[in-house]
């Protein structure tokens, strides 16, 4: 009886797809080897975009090659990366994507959602969506103090605060 080999990323039932250059490197490494570092592949086979090192605890982001992207690894004792995809790259989420993802989990009235730029950085203007009400924020997203408008009045340039 001959197996079926499949070339595509989900294969049938009875079908046999080969190994990707992740699962290749994951299953290289000797079983039950205390403090190696093992690849962590999605079903696909694919890398998985955070990637962390157990016995370390250091964790970084990588590209679907596996590609350790400069400037992501983060130490011990950090939490957990939670790395995006922009642009068709992969980079760490930033705090304005994470707490928008998080208040977006929550939806109910009274619960502010952030809005991000492109970059993932906070808008300088954030409003309410259940009041109305805007504010400015400066790069970390807290208020400026004096800035917030009440819904149907003019808005303050947040532009310029934010700087």
């Amino acid at each position: 009886m001959s197996t079926l080999q499949c070339m595509l990323p989900v294969c049938p039932a009875g079908a046999i797809r080969p190994k990707t250059p992740c699962e290749d490197a994951r299953d290289a490494v000797p079983h039950g080897k205390v403090g190696a570092y093992i690849p962590t592949c999605d079903a696909a086979g694919q890398y998985t975009p955070e990637q962390c090192w157990g016995s370390t605890g250091y964790c970084w982001c990588v590209t679907s090659s596996g590609q350790n992207i400069p400037g992501t690894a983060t130490p011990p004792g950090i939490g957990p990366i939670i790395c995006s995809t922009q642009n068709g790259m992969i980079r760490p989420k930033t705090p304005c994507e994470i707490a928008r993802e998080n208040a977006l989990k929550k939806v109910r009235p009274g619960v502010d959602v952030p809005t991000c730029d492109n970059d993932g950085q906070y808008k300088p203007e954030q409003c309410s969506g259940s009041t109305g009400y805007c504010w400015c924020v400066n790069s970390s997203g807290q208020k400026i103090p004096g800035t917030e408008t009440p819904p149907g009045t003019a808005r303050i340039n947040c532009s310029t605060k934010w700087k």
